[in-house]
Parts: C-alpha cells; sequence; structure tokens
C-alpha cells in the first residue's frame, strides 16, 4: 500500500466514496435503456446491457467496500487492509465487461448489417470516465498496477486524458525506491 502523505478529511473521504458509488447510479441508467421508448425490444437491450450492469454493480461493491477500509486505516492512523489484489480484480471486471459491451453491441450491428449505435452507449462512455475518476481515487492510496487492470492502448489514452494519472504512477514509482 501506498503511505499518503497528506491528510484526509471526513468529507475527503465522503466525496471520494461518492465518486466510487456513483458507478451505481450510471447501472441504474443502464437498466432505463431498456425500458426506453426508444428501444424497440426491450428483450434484445436487456441481453447487450444486463452483463455490464451486473459486473459493474459487483465490482462497485468491492470498489466501496475497499475504500472504507482504505479510510479507516487512515482515520486510525495505521495500515490499511484494503486488498490491493480486490481492487485491481474489480477495476479489471469493469473493464471487461465494458469490452464485452461493445464487442456485443458491434455483433448486433453485423447482424442488422450497419453501424449500429446503442441508446446505452452514452452511458457507456460516462462510465468509462467514472471509472477513470475511480482509478484515481485509489491511486492516492494505493500502489496499483494499471498495466494489470487495462490494456495497453487503454493506458496511454488514459494517461494523455488526464496528466494526473502519470502524476500519480511516478508517485508510486518514487514510493518504490524509499
Amino acid at each position: 500500500m501506498a503511505p499518503a502523505q497528506k491528510h484526509y478529511s471526513i468529507e475527503d473521504f465522503q466525496s471520494r466514496y461518492l465518486e466510487i458509488t456513483k458507478l451505481y447510479d450510471h447501472a441504474e441508467s443502464l437498466v432505463g435503456t431498456v425500458e426506453s421508448d426508444f428501444v424497440k425490444d426491450a428483450s434484445a437491450q436487456l441481453e447487450l446491457v444486463e452483463p455490464l450492469i451486473s459486473e459493474l454493480g459487483d465490482a462497485t461493491d468491492v470498489l466501496a467496500e475497499e475504500f472504507l477500509l482504505i479510510a479507516e486505516g487512515k482515520k486510525r492512523r495505521g495500515k490499511s487492509k484494503a486488498s490491493k489484489s480486490h481492487i485491481e480484480g474489480a477495476l479489471r471486471k469493469i473493464f471487461t465487461a465494458l469490452h464485452e459491451y461493445h464487442a456485443r453491441v458491434q455483433g448486433a450491428g453485423r447482424k442488422a448489417r450497419g453501424a449500429i449505435q446503442n441508446i446505452a452507449d452514452p452511458i457507456v462512455q460516462k462510465i468509462q470516465k467514472q471509472v477513470e475518476q475511480v482509478i484515481i481515487i485509489f491511486l492516492e492510496f494505493v500502489q496499483i498496477s494499471l498495466h494489470s487492470i487495462m490494456g495497453k492502448m487503454e493506458l496511454e489514452a488514459l494517461k494523455v486524458r488526464d496528466p494526473r494519472i502519470v502524476a500519480l504512477m511516478m508517485h508510486q514509482q518514487a514510493m518504490q525506491q524509499q
């Protein structure tokens, strides 16, 4: 675990926890796409989004639980009991579910003989951005391996979109060398 030099207030922890649990809201929004008036076949839409909803919910459960362990450890100024492997596994689960969702949408597009954009795509983009924020939160507290969570292309794109990632990775490397 990466020792954080910064003092965090209760409000700091609460705001970070709420950022993590926003993933639940996005999962709920995906459920709403099944019930949308714009969807012709609700069961086909459910087949597209249900695996992502399920994986997102399960992974968010783990991430929220692990963050609470981090917060409790910092509150007691002791070592956190959070599990790096649980955090990385949950994040990897989300990235895998996102890839599988895109593959299902592309498969549906091939069957429809053309490019298809699903009503859930904007929500999936929000999930991607929110997961990136969650990664930044965990990088503040835990030395997680981004290479084990996402592919090289995703990592490079993330570094371009958010320079804080590079700074946090450099900080983690410096902490390992101490």
